[in-house]
């Protein structure tokens, strides 16, 4: 949709009133606008003016003129497109509608604006924000106290956040929260408004309607919340939802009142088939459904309980669902509709396995104009041409999310794969490679195939009719009952060109889409070499998880393992070229930090090990020099004790320079963090436990995890590898105790083994199978436990947490740190460990897996990121990870930042024994 640039308002305003003085600045997202000798001030009380897509140009107009004759910088996002996703169901509740931002000199200053604001937008359509106080009930205008400028501060976490002053000299987190809670020494700016609410132990119950009961929130968005309630009347069970005024506005002019109106209609059309209307109601401008509650859950989650441990739907319990869904679509054409959104989250399995269709909100008539919307992954290509406002899909749309609901079922996989670009290929062509690697263990496929190819046909008039479908699965599973399904022995074979094209494929991607390092050669921040997500982007441009320093890693393992080739095109260079230009990057922001944090991933012992490694490769001293001087200056004593962020992280640091260097000093240091991580260790027994203490500056505090980034697999493997280097009976004693503690707490079973993430966690719930936290980074540490001690327990609750891995491997990312890239690793390691054991082909069967959710984008074949969608370079959720692992796959040598003795894995390096040390 194309988007009105709202900056040519402000400009041309600007010169209307010859506002002399005045600086501009475009950003991504906002357009802002500094006032002549505007005050520099860290934080205060802000002024906010709501607006949606349509209101945006008049509600800038009116305010600008306000806000330049009152001399009050500002600045406001900066087209229509970005209002419209602010304003969105899914955007962030405590920032939905914050169109423009005003800074005040002082709250006298607050009290002028805001009442010429008010003023001056009176009448016009904007959501209200819930961060906020409303100026004036009704009206566009709120304010909240936060930062201006803030107090810049590194987290612990490796986060760069803007902070408040407090009172006391210190700093607080700016918290928008979708409620008003300022801080409680800021005095609020307007007289005679409204006290803070005060806290209450147990709020009363919500009536709503005068009849219905609120018993709990089932979900809350931007849009409204959506509440089981009890109806006094009748006594049952009901939904309700809520659908904010001005909320998910803008083309057609309409908002969430008309979507929830909309579905209203199309429930009491198709009757039996959805829930019941009970009753619609407005409160406080909002409106309100009330209808039947569905007992059961969404095709989603049923779907995916059922395959994640038992092989999935047999053929004649799919067949028998497929009919009652196919039932259900052939209702909804015969009601003269079309649903635009038959997907998994919008289908109900009810205990009895009845299937009801819910949030039928963009069913319409055919051609009828309306907002044309899609799940990803279930969007005929006719849909994802069209998306925006038009004339509505015809019926054959719902033929094609029938098709890819069907998949679904069967294989229980979404059928989601980034975009192809610049010639997208049809979905059949994409989802039937995939459909053989799933058939050998989804025998629902059998029955369901010829069906779902009918339905997938990229043309709308090839797709099959309900009725032909319905023809089609009567007798399915007998007709097809002798081609095998679970039994049948064919599997596609990994092979090794198919890796080292994904490797070339994906290295000239990550060339291709590199910053040029001599454009962003100053240091500072937040510059950054390749785009991450809206965490990634605000933590270290030089860190492991989302900087630089990982990708660099890959490139120097690359180059090492397949030889100085060229990548990238004619422009791209070799391999030890980029690796050059990325070192190069981050040595000169290596000091740029403000303070160094201890984390392999988070803080900047991961970036001294690559950049060490990439001078090696180079052999440029001087690069090895800083890389080394940085490892020295890193701290190896820190209140967290973890791997991502924490002291066990600059241990593994520590001990691989000193494997590189043979330098001493490092060994020390390293045997200076094991003795840290003993003092804090919890006992219990032969039990082990480190806790993240609730003082540190982190979202972690207070963990007590089992897993390898945050918890005791990850701290353990760490004691183990420092009691090899140093020869230190506590620290093996320590790891020991590790793993004792893990083998208790292991949830075994069919699947093989998996781990909760904190210890406090309920057994059984939230069973994890990747390396941040779960099975791949518990059995990570147990086979070099294994390794180490030879005790064949171990190694046994190792090889099934492979199994757990293998057996979760097409409902996982692609991710190294939570998904197929990491997970493809350990088995890498237990294919070492047992070298007669399924886990190498396993491992081939991660990298299918992998190659499974490509994209061809400019010829080039890509993986995704850890979204399924995009492409980001971040070593730890996007594509190096995974490259990182072909590589592995294809060349062999250690696994990448482990702290390995020589013995263990191909390609180490360093002394070859280490003194005991007291």
């Amino acid at each position: 949709m194309q988007a009105f640039a709202l900056d040519v308002l402000l400009d041309r305003l600007l010169a209307d009133e010859d506002a002399e003085g005045w600086g501009t600045d475009e950003e991504e997202v906002w357009y802002r606008v500094t006032a002549p000798g505007a005050p520099d001030r860290v934080q205060g009380w802000k002024l906010h003016v709501a607006a949606t897509r349509l209101s945006a140009p008049e509600v800038l107009h009116r305010s600008a003129r306000v806000l330049i004759a009152g001399g009050c910088s500002f600045k406001f996002a900066k087209n229509t497109r970005i209002v419209e996703e602010m304003t969105g169901a899914r955007y962030d509740r405590a920032q939905c509608g914050k169109f423009l931002t005003a800074y005040p000199r002082d709250d006298a200053h607050l009290r002028e604006l805001a009442a010429a604001l008010d003023e001056a937008t009176a009448g016009l359509p904007g959501p209200a924000v819930l961060s906020d106080r409303p100026y004036r009930r009704g009206g566009l205008v709120s304010y909240r106290f936060g930062a201006f400028r803030g107090v810049p501060v590194l987290t612990d976490d490796g986060v760069f956040e803007g902070r408040l002053r407090t009172p006391d000299g210190g700093t607080a987190p700016d918290v928008r929260k979708p409620w008003f809670c300022p801080p409680s020494w800021a005095e609020l700016p307007v007289p005679g408004a409204a006290a803070r609410p005060p806290a209450v132990a147990s709020p009363a119950p919500v009536l709503l309607a005068g009849r219905f009961v609120v018993r709990e929130a089932i979900r809350h968005s931007a849009r409204g919340g959506v509440y089981r309630a009890q109806d006094q009347r009748t006594g049952a069970e009901v939904v309700i939802k809520q659908a904010r005024a001005h909320v998910h506005s803008g083309l057609p002019a309409e908002d969430a009142r008309d979507g929830l109106r909309r579905e209203e209609a199309a429930l009491r059309a198709l009757g039996a088939v959805c829930p019941a209307v009970v009753l619609s109601f407005e409160a406080d401008g909002h409106l309100f459904l009330a209808q039947e509650l569905v007992p059961g859950e969404t095709l989603n989650s049923w779907v995916k309980d059922r395959h994640a441990d038992d092989g999935g739907l047999s053929p004649a319990r799919a067949v028998r669902l497929a009919r009652k869904l196919t039932g259900l679509v052939a209702a909804v054409h015969a009601a003269g509709l079309v649903h635009q959104d038959i997907s998994p989250n919008n289908l109900m399995v009810t205990p009895d396995e009845d299937v009801r269709l819910i949030d039928p909100e963009w069913a319409s008539a055919p051609g009828a104009w309306t907002n044309r919307v899609y799940t990803p992954g279930y969007g005929a290509p006719e849909q994802v041409r069209a998306a925006g406002p038009g004339p509505g899909p015809g019926q054959a749309v719902d033929l094609f999310g029938l098709g890819a609901v069907l998949w679904f079922v069967a294989t229980g996989v979404a059928p989601l794969l980034p975009p192809d670009d610049p010639d997208p290929r049809a979905p059949l062509e994409r989802l039937e490679p995939v459909s053989a690697l799933l058939a050998p263990d989804r025998p629902a496929l059998v029955p369901l195939t010829p069906v779902i190819r009918g339905l997938l046909h990229a043309e709308p008039e090839e797709r099959w009719s309900t009725e032909r479908v319905m023809r089609a699965l009567r007798g399915a599973v007998r007709d097809r009952a002798d081609q095998g399904g679970a039994t049948d022995p064919s599997r596609v074979a990994y092979e090794s060109r198919l890796g080292r094209r994904l490797v070339a494929d994906g290295l000239t991607h990550l060339v291709r889409a590199m910053a040029a390092p001599d454009a962003t050669a100053t240091p500072g921040m937040p510059e950054r070499l390749w785009p991450s997500d809206d965490f990634g982007g605000r933590t270290d441009p030089c860190n492991v998880q989302h900087g630089a320093a990982g990708v660099l890693a890959t490139f120097t393992r690359a180059a090492a393992l397949s030889g100085d080739g060229p990548v990238g095109g004619a422009d791209g260079g070799s391999l030890r070229e980029v690796c050059a230009r990325i070192a190069g990057w981050i040595d000169v922001r290596r000091e740029t930090i403000p303070r160094l944090l201890p984390g392999l991933y988070f803080g900047r012992s991961g970036t001294a090990w690559a950049l060490y490694d990439a001078g090696r490769l180079l052999g440029d001293e001087r690069l090895t020099s800083h890389a080394a001087e940085l490892g020295r200056a890193v701290p190896v004593r820190w209140p967290n004790p973890d791997v991502c962020h924490g002291a066990a992280g600059s241990g593994f640091a520590q001990l691989h320079l000193w494997r590189a260097t043979g330098e001493q000093s490092f060994l020390d240091r390293a045997a200076e963090c094991a003795q840290g991580l003993a003092l804090a260790a919890e006992r219990d027994g032969d039990r082990v436990m480190w806790e993240v203490p609730q003082t540190v500056d982190s979202q972690l505090a207070g963990i007590r995890y089992l897993g390898f980034a945050h918890g005791v697999a990850g701290i353990g493997a760490f004691m183990l590898a420092a009691a090899e280097a140093t020869g230190e009976d506590r620290y093996r004693e320590l790891a020991l105790a590790a793993g004792l503690t893990l083998a208790a707490e292991a949830e075994r079973g069919p699947w093989g083994a998996r781990w909760r993430a904190d210890v406090r966690d309920k057994h059984g719930e939230t069973m994890l199978y990747h390396w941040c936290s779960g099975a791949s980074g518990v059995g990570t540490f147990l086979v070099r436990l294994a390794a180490s001690t030879g005790d064949a327990d171990m190694l046994r609750l190792a090889e099934e947490a492979g199994a757990a891995c293998h057996g979760a491997r097409w409902n996982s990312t692609t991710a190294a740190c939570h998904g197929l890239a990491g997970d493809g690793q350990f088995l890498l390691d237990l294919a070492e460990a047992v070298p007669g054991g399924p886990y190498r082909r396993w491992a081939g069967e991660m990298a299918l897996a992998l190659d499974a959710r490509h994209a061809l984008r400019e010829g080039l074949r890509v993986i995704p990121d850890e979204s399924g969608l995009g492409l980001r370079a971040d070593a730890q959720t996007g594509m190096a990870g995974s490259l990182d692992f072909l590589l592995r796959l294809e060349y062999g040598g250690p696994r990448p930042w482990m702290a390995d003795a020589p013995s263990v894995g191909a390609g180490s390096a360093g002394p070859a024994a280490a003194g005991s040390r007291a």
